[in-house]
């Protein structure tokens, strides 16, 4: 299931969303967690979770609602951590050095735009 839906993100939701994920981190890592994750809440099952002190917890499966959603907030917050940290590291980057080249330095090529290399013939 997770190949599926890695692969799925890694070549048709990249595609359509137009981000940027040359190496596919977001669609294999990402994803897989946070699918994993929340699958976590949906396999639970108290033969496993169980001590001989705690009850443990059950998952969908065993009919119990509360350990998905448990799992869903987790990722939820991690999303929003993620999101927000990603964004003040890019600002601080982009403050000391900018993250984006001009359109002619573009064209132009970053090898002789940035540093100065050119083809020698």
């Amino acid at each position: 299931m997770a190949g599926t839906v890695c692969y799925y993100f890694c070549t048709s939701v990249k595609r359509r969303l137009h981000y940027d994920d040359t190496l596919d981190v977001f669609g294999v890592h990402g994803v897989g967690g946070m699918l994993g994750t929340l699958l976590a809440g949906v396999f639970a099952t108290r033969a496993v979770t169980a001590a001989a002190d705690d009850p443990g917890v059950s998952g969908l499966l065993e009919g119990d609602l509360h350990q998905l959603l448990v799992q869903a907030q987790g990722v939820g917050v991690t999303v929003l951590w993620c999101a927000f940290g990603t964004f003040v590291v890019l600002k601080l980057t982009n403050w000391l050095a900018p993250l984006r080249v001009n359109s002619e330095q573009e064209r132009e090529g970053l090898d002789i735009a940035l540093h100065g290399e050119a083809l020698h013939q």
